[in-house]
């Protein structure tokens, strides 16, 4: 695969996750910081249902209610893919797999499916989020083992204040904008500043 890393709002998208175990439970943990705007689709979501109870999550069972992430605890349905922007196959049963990553390409639909990078048009990247800072590491599917020691290690490298950080250098800019016309002032200025705060971290 030839990938290349961009970063895409997804105010107001939707995904479908489809399965209901374990793996469906990681992709379900790495979206929950970004949206809640989930619906799953699985047979058997015992292992999902506890997994979010432990942590407080509440799950929906009204596609059209309030409780976001939703929990349509059925089989999948081709018509589950309406209304949904982004699709993650997390089963273990292949003919599926491969009968959902066919219908999401059909309908031009970006898919994920789990440890099985033919049937993707889009990898889960290993993620660090710290507030507005957001880093995705993928080996293209090939080590995820290491991807997730390259995740770590820049997880803690990064200050324990990255978030107070990046807020006061937001809230400088603003500032500066209004205080300095020249753009190559600002930025000498903001980087003074960031050393400065990199230098005093926590």
């Amino acid at each position: 695969m030839n990938l290349f890393p961009f970063f895409e709002d997804i105010t107001g998208k939707t995904f479908l996750l489809i399965g209901g175990g374990r793996v469906a439970a990681g992709k379900l943990e790495k979206l929950l910081p970004f949206t809640d705007r989930i619906r799953i689709v699985a047979k058997d979501a015992s292992f999902l249902e506890q997994f979010c109870a432990d942590r407080g999550v509440p799950l929906g069972t009204d596609p059209e209610g309030d409780v976001r992430p939703v929990l349509l605890q059925r089989a999948f349905r081709d018509e589950d893919l309406d209304g949904a922007d982004y699709v993650i196959g997390a089963t273990d049963d292949r003919p599926l797999n491969q009968h959902v990553s066919e219908l999401c390409r059909q309908k031009k639909l970006p898919v994920n499916i789990v440890d099985d990078a033919e049937l993707c048009t889009f990898i889960f990247p290993s993620l660090v989020k710290r507030g507005d800072l957001v880093a995705g590491i993928t080996t293209a599917g090939k080590s995820p083992g290491f991807g997730q020691y390259v995740r770590r290690t820049l997880d803690e490298a990064l200050p324990e204040n990255t978030e107070d950080i990046i807020d006061e250098l937001y809230a400088l800019k603003l500032q500066l904008k209004q205080d300095v016309p020249e753009q190559a002032d600002r930025a000498k200025l903001l980087k003074q500043r960031l050393n400065e705060l990199l230098e005093n971290r926590d």
